[in-house]
């Protein structure tokens, strides 16, 4: 039987997925890409899942891929396992926490870009180790770019050292760092931030700032925000119940 590195979870209308693969330090084979994958097509299909809760271990969250080249046929398992991964990421569209109560590098960095809040536990420690592996993060780069400052960014590529939860707060990539004790509990305040907001609020909101990220001319900003205001948010309002000044 093929061993389960990634499980997932459902209580109420809030997805948990776990990825826990001691032995390779949280490392995913293909089998295990195929499984993350499994998990991300469930939440996006199940209408009655809102949110999901991406995690790890007590030691790791998520270290990237481990393929082996010279088993015959792992080679091209890996790759396709890989581009469907990137393919389902790309489609998910549903809100989601990144949960770091274990040590986060490599592609693991790019999976808490992805995430639209991350909260990680006092003590884990964050990285981008390929160059000192002898290699270039250039995959992770694409994933986690324009979250961190440029020259934040360039130290951690080019130097390829670990650095603190708090670090990685100053530079952008984490919402919260949370002491052990406070740490669960202070996911489930970013997640009630999704199930007591209307669910078409949350999806606006979301469409909204991604599609502004790419629109360079402040001229052309305002633009496709008042056609997003006059055709959707507008509405949106007239069919619901309006508070002001709360």
């Amino acid at each position: 039987m093929m061993k389960k590195q990634v499980t997932s979870e459902v209580a109420g209308s809030v997805m948990k997925i776990i990825i826990d693969n001691p032995e390779t330090k949280n490392g995913l084979t293909w089998e295990g890409v195929e499984q993350l994958s499994d998990s991300f097509e469930r939440f996006m299909e199940d209408d009655k899942i809102r949110a999901a809760v991406i995690t790890g271990n007590k030691q790791y969250f998520y270290t990237g891929g481990r393929v082996n080249p010279k088993n015959p046929g792992e080679n091209e398992k890996y790759a396709n396992a890989i581009s469907r991964y990137s393919a389902v990421a790309d489609r998910t569209t549903k809100p989601m926490i990144a949960a770091i109560s274990g040590d986060c590098l490599k592609a693991g960095m790019g999976l808490i870009a992805k995430c639209d809040f991350a909260v990680a536990r006092e003590g884990v420690q964050f990285g981008f180790p390929e160059i000192r592996m002898g290699g270039v993060p250039m995959v992770v780069m694409a994933e986690t770019f324009g979250t961190m400052p440029k020259k934040k960014a360039l130290e951690a590529f080019l130097s390829g050292r670990n650095f603190s939860a708090e670090e990685a707060y100053h530079m952008g990539l984490v919402n919260r760092v949370a002491a052990e004790d406070k740490f669960w509990e202070t996911v489930d305040e970013f997640v009630r931030i999704f199930l007591d907001t209307p669910g078409e609020l949350i999806e606006m909101t979301r469409r909204a700032y991604d599609s502004l990220e790419k629109i360079e001319r402040m001229q052309d900003r305002r633009k496709f925000a008042m056609e997003m205001l006059r055709t959707e948010v507008l509405t949106t309002m007239a069919e619901t119940e309006v508070t002001y000044n709360v």
